[in-house]
């Protein structure tokens, strides 16, 4: 029996959700490692699509730009029915577009910025058992026949659907799955489709077409026939079969990198945290990948919890700053497997009925002014939010996101307000030359405070003071006058003040 040294987070999964909470929990000086079963980063998942709130994320952290490096945007989505059409070009960020990037360099970007952090990450462990007591856990693990034990404060699992971690901790996986035979692969192509971000739907099931920008191309296929097992062999003849029935002619696939098989489900956690184990991403909640959703979700689910578990373990901000985590991203999921579950079932309906109020409704829903700012307001992840439960004086900013505005600094350079958000603190926003001080610096190891004027909508700009959470949403917003309001916010987001010598 090997064991490792004592941790004060180890989270299992390797994936970008996974990876990105290392970052963010390394960020805040939090000491983490990751475990992954994976001898090698990911070549076979189904997660290619950055949506413009995740990269907003990863420009507030400064790794965008590798994103973007290595990615091809993709600015709408084409669906077949109706030559229906998703723009993004409207939307009110710098990022309007998916960023189309193979999971294995998504995993790569993050897992060196995890590295440069000081995370520890081993590959080949799989986990076997968890323990835990009042204040740690324990796991047991096998490293490639070798026995291992790690030891935590806390354990976080972004393990996938079949996650060890959630059956580890009681945690119930209600749902279902979808009987629908699944594939999947990477390949190039004789003959091109439509458009490089496709939805192609018929009579005979559904595919996603992904343009990689370099020659290959992800092609999802799925049919009404009887699933077959997800371990069985999957060859690009079958994988064909299914694309030329479809699409309705050959596509001419061929230099297959690999092909896969996939179950599609849907299912939603009872809880995300049992005692000192949480779970996020695929262990949490699955559906459908309609609309380039699981991947965005994992990596929100984990920079909304990482501030939060670095808070509770560095600055002694209580445990229950942890269940506004499930409070705040429960919702989301929610709608999430809601809206793909009714995505399955119009686009994979063979009755009458449904395909025709698919004819009918889907190029109408995606034409009208309203309704499709409202669905690419949601594909992008950028109308997500956490309202406040009481409401407020400032309930009209308070949990929403604050968008990449010019700020205005004291020497008189203009920059972006994403800029401020690089260490992974609190940002408190000021425009009254200090009035807060007294109050913000007692919490100063977690807030920034900045001297700036607002050039962005009045919406923001009419406030005196804005305090940022890490992850850039509004905790609370207020005039110069309302100091004990700040005080509040601060002490329900960071915990008590700390007590320093003389005070």
């Amino acid at each position: 029996m090997t064991t490792a040294e004592n941790n004060q987070v180890v989270i299992v999964g390797a994936g970008p959700g996974g990876l990105l909470l290392a970052c963010e929990l390394a960020l805040a000086g939090v000491h983490c490692t990751v475990l992954e079963r994976r001898d090698g980063r990911s070549v076979t998942s189904r997660a290619t699509g950055l949506q413009p709130r995740t990269l907003e994320l990863l420009a507030m952290r400064g790794l965008v730009g590798e994103f973007l490096k290595q990615g091809n945007p993709r600015d709408h989505y084409r669906l077949t029915v109706g030559r229906a059409r998703i723009d993004l070009t409207h939307l009110d960020t710098a990022y309007q577009q998916l960023g189309i990037c193979r999971q294995s360099v998504t995993e790569g970007i993050l897992e060196e910025r995890a590295l440069s952090l000081g995370v520890i990450v081993h590959r080949g462990v799989k986990v076997v058992d968890v323990r835990q007591s009042a204040d740690s856990v324990l796991v047991r693990a096998d490293e490639h026949g070798t026995p291992r034990e790690f030891g935590a404060s806390w354990l976080v699992g972004f393990d996938g659907v079949r996650s060890t971690v959630r059956e580890a901790a009681g945690i119930d996986f209600p749902g279902k799955t979808y009987p629908y035979n699944v594939m999947a692969g990477d390949m190039r192509l004789t003959r091109i489709p439509e458009d490089g971000m496709l939805v192609k739907v018929a009579r005979e099931g559904m595919v996603v077409a992904i343009d990689f920008g370099d020659g290959t191309w992800r092609m999802g296929a799925v049919d009404r026939r009887p699933p077959r097992p997800v371990d069985e062999p999957a060859d690009l003849e079958e994988l064909r079969d299914m694309l030329t029935r479809i699409f309705g002619y050959d596509l001419h696939p061929y230099d297959a990198t690999y092909t896969a098989r996939f179950r599609f489900h849907n299912r939603h956690a009872a809880r995300y945290r049992q005692g000192r184990i949480l779970i996020g991403g695929d262990a949490a909640h699955t559906h459908a990948p309609l609309g380039a959703q699981g991947l965005n979700i994992s990596c929100q689910d984990a920079v909304n919890l990482g501030w939060k578990l670095a808070s509770v373990i560095r600055h002694n901000a209580p445990e229950s700053l942890l269940d506004t985590y499930e409070q705040e991203r429960r919702p989301i999921a929610n709608r999430v497997l809601k809206a793909t579950d009714r995505g399955m079932h119009a686009m994979m309906s063979p009755a009458l009925p449904v395909r025709a109020i698919r004819r009918v409704m889907v190029p109408t829903v995606t034409t009208l002014p309203f309704t499709h700012r409202l669905l690419a307001g949601q594909i992008s992840n950028l109308a997500f939010s956490y309202p406040p439960k009481d409401g407020g004086e400032h309930a009209d900013l308070v949990g929403k996101r604050l968008p990449d505005t010019p700020v205005a600094h004291e020497d008189g350079s203009l920059r972006p307000l994403f800029d401020l958000f690089r260490s992974g603190r609190f940002v408190l926003l000021d425009q009254t030359r200090g009035s807060a001080k007294p109050v913000h610096e007692q919490w100063q190891d977690q807030v920034m405070a900045v001297a700036v004027r607002l050039e962005g909508p009045p919406e923001v700009a009419s406030h005196d003071l804005i305090l940022s959470r890490p992850d850039g949403y509004c905790a609370w917003a207020g005039s110069r006058s309302d100091t004990e309001g700040l005080r509040a916010a601060l002490q329900r987001w960071c915990g008590p003040a700390p007590v320093t010598a003389g005070t």
